[in-house]
This record gives C-alpha cells, structure tokens and sequence, in this order.
C-alpha cells in the first residue's frame, strides 16, 4: 500500500513542478495536481511516521489550493488568512523542533518548502524555485534515510526541475 502511494504521490508532484514550470496557460493545473498530491502525500508521510511532512502537506494543501483559486488580484482578506495560516504552520514545526520530535533535516526541509510554495504562490519565481530545490534536496535525504528510494528519486528529479525553474526565473529577471 505505502510503495503505490508513495509511486502516486511522486509522479503527482513531478507532473505539478513541470506544469508550474512550462507556466502560465499551465500553472493552475499545476496547482491543482499540487493539492491533490498533498492530499496524498498527507496519508503517505502518516504511514511512514514523518509527522512534520505530515503537517507540512496540511499547508501545501491550503497554499495549492490558493494557487489554482486565486488568479492576478489578490484579495486582501485572503492574503491575511494565507499568513496567518503560514504562521500557524510555522509555530506546529517550531514546537516539533524544539521538542525533539523531528530532525534539522524535516524541520529546514518542511520550512523550505512551506516559503517556497508561498513564493510561486504570489509570482517570487526566482526565490520560490530556489527553495523548492534546497527542500527536495531535504526531502530526498530524509525519505531515503526511511528507505522510500522511490520517492526520494524522484525528489532529486524535483530539484532539478526547480534548479531549472530558478535559472528561467533569473533569465526573465535580467531579460
């Protein structure tokens, strides 16, 4: 059961960065692939005992979520339920920190990811994509370290989709 999810949620995410990443006519599909693959991923990171991942997807859900919702305007009421959700996030992973339940890696990993998805969110290309990369880099380390190669594979191939990602997003900046 947890190798099928794990297959789900891998090939979910991976489809999810190559949309956001072709763009605009793609990039709410992507969002949506993202939240349903958190949604996955919830179950996933529970089976595997991971229970900061678990709390980070609650987040990547909520944030996806926003990202096939919310289109150019923004609504200022919903940002300040996007931060104060942001915040309420933050302050569950500090607790596991500071209490021992999760290592440096789960923590700057989950962390990472969390801002990232927050960037891409609200069009920070260059900055989204370079955190995204450095928490799949987390990400891979942490889930091989449970023994999930599969997931933690396609984690790297993650990175690299965002590595490319950041040096588009920096190419626009300088164009």
């Amino acid at each position: 059961m947890i190798e099928i999810i794990s297959i789900l949620v891998s090939l979910i995410f991976f489809v999810n960065k190559i949309l956001l990443l072709i763009g605009k006519k793609l990039e709410r599909l992507g969002w949506l692939m993202g939240s349903i693959a958190a949604v996955l991923a919830v179950i996933y990171f529970f089976l595997l005992e991971l229970y900061i991942f678990t709390v980070l997807e609650f987040g990547l859900i909520i944030l996806m979520g926003y990202g096939f919702f919310v289109k150019e305007i923004k609504n200022p009421t919903t940002e300040k339920l996007i931060h104060l959700f942001i915040l309420v996030v933050m302050t569950v992973l500090v607790f596991f920190a500071f209490t021992g339940m999760m290592t440096i890696y789960e923590f700057v990993g989950a962390v990472l990811m969390l801002l990232g998805t927050y960037f891409l969110t609200h069009n920070i290309y260059a900055l989204g994509w370079l955190l995204y990369g450095v928490s799949h880099l987390f990400a891979a380390y942490v889930t091989n370290q449970k023994g999930q190669q599969f997931f933690a594979d396609f984690q790297i191939a993650s990175a690299a989709v965002s590595s490319i990602g950041f040096v588009l997003a920096m190419k626009r900046r300088n164009d």
